[in-house]
């Protein structure tokens, strides 16, 4: 009988894994989503309840149960449903309480290796389904050495980072969880992680309970019921604190170590007035928390628990524009995320631009204005020569690129600086909470963002966005002055312009210019004028009669270029020295928070013998007197306040200004 019986289950299943192999067979009309690509599933992800046995930590020794609940938004027998999981051995999956099989597909190199669970063929299009996935193993990070994305352990913490910088598939949270890894699928997530006795679970959503279990384990229950990316989930696991900034309808916390709460506290101790600032520019808040958590690396914007550099906390950093910076990303790229990830700019470039405003709200617009300035300097004399000149939109991924390359960084907040200017401030900010509300708790494309803007300030922004989002470069403005006196400490200016960047690179149109002519008494006056050709010729009148000509240093905007100035008789300040073979000096860190000391760096120079410098304050004061034979030299600012400077440079008896920032 038990012979008779087993031959007939074996014949059973024998007949069950082919009528799979068919259906698998059957089930490639479709195709998944890849990290740039977004493609229309049959399927939407609704929710996601994890189990997950922690008690090996901080070793990376896991096993879990995951539970999906999908809804068949089309006709199941027109795709199978896809879910992520990497370096993880899958012992059981279960489709509505059945057994069924799973098969990987593709490479476990490929961007797109995944896993495929064909329904039975009783599904239906509109029916909803839970996919239940048991799987143990080690988890790993993006590269197995403890890079980035994915989970690490590392001096005594073990977390998880959603997204890495050098892998191929760019979303990270299917090293420890079982899911359709893309951002084009948000869904709320609810989990349940057990450690030892003594360690501290945070993670997405609020706090339901940590409940004692048997052999000195403790369990962290986390609920999360808006709707939230894969790459935003996260846990961290340590000897927590947590450090309550603010309670009430709007909890804000930080998991510090003990020997970390003094110095965490204050530097979150701004937390609040940094929510509010947002809220005033962006809208409510949109989540139940706002968390961070201090991890070894980060840092990293996930959702109601950002992952934070334990090394940024220990600093006692009030400013902490870093800590703004990932505040920020609940906004854009939390509330609203990428549909795929050409369009991460959408989050990075706002989250960095974010970081000017919250200096704006410290240090008034002077301080965004430095701050702006900051990054389109290091931008193009840095990041550019590293990373190479690319879009913002769908940019390279290859080193000397990556995932997140600085470019969408530093140029990205220029370009959103530039598109306040453009809009003003009253249609930029509205057209952005516009954007916000139309995608809350969805996602969004870069074209999603222009409609928005387009149909608050109703004008059209093709120009703007085919030369600063999808376009290449950045304008190189020479500039020939000429000044005729017209009586009365009056005279008229004639500025022949032209574009010199490489003939590769476009030739940027409604280019604001902002030009500044200081007066023998020091008084400054600016005139904004508009380029749009490759050459151009204008005529200021009604210029104060001046000694210092400057571009791109004035009180209004600051521009993604580089100049060249030539007045006779005037003494120079531009963004490039005038006839020097593009000699530039570059200052940083700028904003500096956390050194006592800039950093100065002479380009293009064949030597730097013969640098003067001086430091001034807002009010025009000189603080410090130096010289120099060097071409990388520190000028050193202990004792000196926060607040808005200027280091002025004489070399080859001309001169450069340099607007810098002191944040403490």
């Amino acid at each position: 009988m038990r012979k008779f019986a087993f031959v007939l289950a074996l014949a059973f299943a024998a007949n069950v894994a082919a009528a799979t192999a068919q259906r698998h067979a059957a089930h490639t009309a479709t195709t998944i989503s890849s990290p740039t690509q977004f493609e229309q599933q049959q399927f939407d992800v609704l929710h996601y309840d994890a189990w997950i046995d922690l008690t090996k930590a901080p070793a990376k020794t896991m096993s879990g149960v995951c539970e999906i609940r999908l809804r068949w938004t089309g006709d199941p027998a027109a795709g199978p449903f896809y879910f992520h999981l990497r370096s993880l051995t899958i012992d059981s999956a279960y489709y509505n309480g059945a057994a069924v099989m799973v098969a990987p597909v593709g490479d476990s190199t490929s961007a797109t290796y995944h896993y495929n669970l064909v329904p039975p063929a009783s599904a239906h299009q509109g029916d909803t389904a839970i996919v239940r996935i048991v799987y143990h193993g080690e988890m790993t990070d993006e590269l197995g050495a403890g890079y980035w994305g994915g989970v690490t352990s590392s001096g005594g913490t073990l977390f998880a980072l959603g997204v890495g910088f050098l892998n191929n598939y760019v979303s990270a949270t299917e090293h420890w969880l079982p899911c359709y890894d893309h951002p084009s699928d948000k869904a709320t997530f609810h989990g349940w992680f057990t450690v030892k006795q003594g360690l501290t679970v945070a993670s997405n959503g609020h706090l339901v309970s940590a409940t004692p279990g048997p052999d000195s384990t403790v369990t962290f229950e986390w609920q999360h019921d808006i709707q939230c990316a894969t790459y935003l989930l996260t846990f961290a696991v340590d000897h927590y604190v947590p450090l309550t900034i603010q309670s009430g309808p709007l909890p804000m916390v930080v998991y510090a170590r003990p020997a970390d709460t003094l110095a965490t506290h204050a530097s979150f101790k701004l937390l609040p007035r940094m929510v509010a600032t947002f809220e005033r520019h962006y809208g409510t808040y949109p989540f139940e928390k706002v968390g961070y958590v201090n991890t070894p690396l980060g840092a990293m914007e996930h959702q109601t628990m950002i992952s934070f550099p334990t090394s940024l906390s220990q600093s006692g950093d009030t400013i902490n524009t870093t800590g703004a910076h990932e505040l920020s990303h609940q906004w854009f790229g939390d509330l609203v995320s990428p549909q795929d990830f050409r369009h991460a700019w959408l989050n990075e470039s706002f989250a960095v631009f974010c970081e000017s405003v919250w200096l704006e709200e410290l240090r008034g617009y002077a301080g965004y204005l430095a701050s702006q300035t900051g990054k389109i300097d290091r931008y193009i004399n840095t990041v550019a020569p590293q990373e190479g000149i690319f879009p913002l939109y769908d940019f390279p991924r290859t080193p000397p690129s990556s995932n997140y390359p600085e470019t969408i960084y530093q140029k990205g907040a220029a370009v959103v600086g530039m598109l306040r200017f453009e809009l003003g401030d009253s249609l930029f900010f509205q057209g952005l909470r516009d954007y916000l509300t139309a995608h809350a708790y969805g996602t969004a494309t870069t074209e999603n963002l222009r409609a928005a803007l387009e149909a608050r300030s109703g004008r059209s922004l093709d120009t703007f966005f085919n030369q600063w989002v999808y376009g290449r470069g950045w304008p190189v403005v020479r500039v020939n002055a000429a000044k005729t006196s017209t009586g009365a400490g009056i005279c008229r200016v004639t500025l022949d312009l032209s574009q010199t960047q490489a003939d590769s690179l476009p030739t940027f149109t409604n280019l604001p210019l902002e030009f500044g002519f200081q007066a023998t008494g020091g008084q400054w006056a600016y005139r904004l004028v508009r380029m749009n050709g490759r050459t151009q010729r204008i005529v200021l009148d009604s210029v104060p009669e001046f000694t210092k000509m400057n571009l791109n240093s004035g009180p209004s905007v600051r521009v993604l270029l580089r100049s060249n100035i030539s007045v006779a008789g005037v003494e120079q300040h531009s963004g490039m020295l005038p006839d020097s073979n593009g000699i530039e000096f570059v200052v940083h860190p700028n904003p500096l928070s956390s050194t006592n000391a800039f950093t100065v760096e002479v380009h293009n120079a064949p030597n730097c013998d013969g640098i003067d410098y001086w430091l001034y304050d807002s009010a025009g004061r000189r603080l410090l007197v130096g010289h120099t034979d060097a071409c990388e030299f520190p000028i050193p600012i202990s004792g000196f306040n926060s607040g808005i400077y200027v280091i002025r440079f004489r070399f080859h008896d001309l001169f450069y200004d340099v607007p810098v920032m002191i944040a403490r």
